[in-house]
């Protein structure tokens, strides 16, 4: 008989607390502030949008005309490069990095491209920094898919790896058949190594990562700035450059070519 009570006691303990535990169940997904990160942390969002531009002008494939730094016309028929590894910094030293952050900016889809981080952390950046073409971890792991698929024309098949930046056109300065200019930048071995890590300048203008707002970076990619220094390029000189010390001179020059426009918070 005692064994009986002592049983039914424990079921009528086990029925009020799992009635408790319902009941908490049922309050919290009332609690609105269920919604909230697991960490607690609040997150904007922020657009980098970069601008393919040749001057002041936008870049205009196969119409337009112009003219390098030293003198030489052009016109381009093709300009795409890989954008890699974009990290937003704070002045205390921390940062955000985008996760599988493999951009292919190609000019043929217009003179923009928009890169989204919706899950920025709430603080003020001061600095950005991005890798122009794609790090020697992906470059060695064959061909890819999403932005690194070789179907988009940017994977050497005879040399497994990835080209970064590819600029085609025609000048009447070149020396090379039917006047062409083609430059191919690609490799990371020394000493042709063409990765550069870019940190185009905010200037005295902070991003606001805010919870519920969406900021924006406007970076400035300037093709003109390809032929112009450190290293000034002649067509009649160097008109094609696949890898090698041609592909480093103007990676070298590259670098230039990023610029921070604006800043929108």
């Amino acid at each position: 008989m005692k064994k009986s009570l002592r049983f039914l006691s424990l079921v009528l303990l086990l029925n009020v607390l799992c009635c408790k535990k319902d009941s908490a169940l049922k309050q919290d997904t009332t609690d609105p502030t269920i919604a909230k990160p697991v960490d607690g942390k609040k997150y904007g969002n922020v657009t980098i949008t970069l601008n393919n531009k040749a001057g002041d002008g936008n870049l205009i494939l196969n119409n337009g005309n112009y003219v390098n730094a030293n003198g030489d016309s052009f016109t381009v028929s093709k300009f795409k490069y890989y954008i890699s590894n974009v990290i937003l910094k704070k002045s205390d030293g921390t940062s955000y990095a985008e996760r599988e952050s493999y951009h292919l900016i190609d000019n043929s889809k217009g003179n923009t491209y928009n890169i989204v981080l919706d899950s920025l952390p709430e603080g003020v950046y001061n600095g950005i920094s991005f890798v122009l073409g794609v790090d020697s971890l992906r470059n060695t792991s064959g061909a890819q898919t999403g932005a690194l698929d070789p179907s988009f024309g940017m994977f050497w098949s005879w040399n497994q790896g990835y080209i970064f930046l590819m600029m085609e056109g025609n000048s009447p300065n070149s020396t090379a058949f039917n006047n062409t200019l083609i430059y191919h930048l690609g490799g990371f071995t020394v000493p042709y190594n063409c990765i550069r890590n870019v940190a185009p300048s905010f200037g005295a203008k902070d991003l606001i990562s805010t919870e519920g707002k969406t900021s924006k970076i406007v970076i400035k990619t300037d093709l003109l700035k390809m032929f112009e220094s450190p290293n000034l390029i002649k067509f009649a000189q160097t008109s094609e450059g696949m890898g090698g010390a041609v592909a480093v001179a103007i990676a070298n020059n590259c670098v230039n070519m990023f610029s921070v426009a604006s800043i929108e918070n």
